[in-house]
């Protein structure tokens, strides 16, 4: 027997009478739904519902049915339901008595109201998400004192993992996009330099945007791919699996086992990885200018040392702390925020990914101010 059925057994212009038969059960609602829902209704006063062809009626065929017979009477249309079986007319009084809570009316918002109200809901999100990220530094920095005076509470080969991950693996994809990246501000710079008969200027052009601006910016940006979204994934994971809440409940402090060390890892690593980025910066415009402008690496050295002192590789090299304490608060803090699924653990991923290198270069562009004002 079929799990549903609709049958029209007589109709005049004002009345409609259908015999139910079959299995009105969970399994078919759906098409019993899709098939009722079709029934025209013009001009049709009354309905009965002949039920001395059903065979079950579960909980939800009696809610379809009562649910469908309480639509028609608020359209003014009688309904009858008649010969039902008694286990099947008890299932739907039952039912019947339940309390029907009203849907809430979907208000349509116009366009600019709803622009008003996403851009409230994204200003609500971003100083939420700032207010955390406040919190977290506050934390991260409020246990610093605490290390110092206590060494033994410094998970050392947490560390030491998290820096081999975060700094060592990264150095082939960091000295590559150094050299590479300097090799085409060369290329492009003598390219507009020689309109003006000075090419000599390209090897200042090098040297200072690689020390003070790209070494930097660059690793920052590599990392927060890197570093960043592994950290968010890694604690994500975690907190998923509700591995966070389990340290909580040996009372171990999250923060203390799963964040420092990554925040402090990442501090370490960021500033090796700029030197490093310095080098092969440096190391690409030397190709270029011996390559294509016939440079002697005696030239290079010495224009490069009148472009440029010690004072820019620091100017540089002082902001990657700050890069990595951003990339590291974002990463954790999406991370540590509440997963039910993968999926949201690869959404936070993905966000902790877009935050960082925002916040990074907005923080390159104050440092830069700050520098210049300052006369640095």
């Amino acid at each position: 027997m079929a799990s549903y059925h609709k049958a029209i057994s007589g109709r005049d212009s004002s009345a409609m009478k259908l015999g139910l038969q079959g299995r009105w059960t969970v399994t078919g609602l759906s098409d019993i739904k899709t098939e009722l829902d079709g029934v025209p209704l013009v001009n049709c006063t009354r309905v009965t519902f002949d039920g001395s062809g059903l065979e079950m009626l579960d909980t939800s065929g009696a809610w379809y049915l009562n649910d469908l017979a309480t639509r028609l009477r608020a359209k003014n249309i009688a309904v009858d339901i008649s010969n039902l079986q008694d286990n099947h007319r008890r299932t739907l009084e039952r039912v019947a008595q339940l309390p029907h809570e009203k849907e809430p009316e979907e208000k349509y918002a116009g366009h600019v109201a709803a622009f008003f109200i996403a851009a409230g809901k994204q200003t609500m999100d971003i100083w939420q998400d700032t207010l955390r990220a406040i919190a977290f530094l506050g934390q991260f920095l409020a246990s610093l004192p605490g290390l110092v005076l206590q060494p033994k509470n410094l998970r050392l080969r947490s560390i030491v993992f998290h820096v081999n991950e975060a700094g060592l693996k990264a150095v082939p994809i960091i000295a590559l996009m150094a050299f590479s990246i300097s090799f085409v501000t060369g290329y492009q710079g003598s390219y507009q330099l020689a309109k003006f008969d000075a090419t000599i200027y390209t090897v200042d052009l090098i040297v200072l945007s690689t020390l003070r601006e790209m070494s930097a910016l660059i690793t920052a940006i590599m990392l927060a791919g890197r570093s960043g979204s592994a950290f968010a994934a890694q604690l994500g994971t975690m907190k998923m699996n509700e591995e966070v809440d389990a340290l909580q409940t040996m009372g171990a402090s999250p923060f203390q086992v799963l964040v420092l060390p990554r925040l402090i890892a990442i501090v370490i690593a960021l500033p090796l990885l700029t030197v490093l980025a310095d080098m092969m910066g440096l190391l690409g415009g030397y190709v270029y200018m011996a390559s294509f402008l016939d440079y002697s690496y005696l030239q290079y050295t010495s224009r490069m040392q009148e472009a440029a002192d010690l004072k820019q590789f620091y100017v540089g090299l002082s902001k990657a702390p700050a890069f990595a304490v951003l990339i590291g608060i974002v990463g954790c803090m999406q991370g540590l925020r509440p997963s039910r699924s993968a999926e949201e653990v690869g959404r936070k991923t993905i966000t902790a990914v877009v935050q960082a290198i925002f916040l990074v270069i907005v923080a390159d562009a104050l440092f830069s101010v700050i520098f210049t004002k300052l006369g640095i």
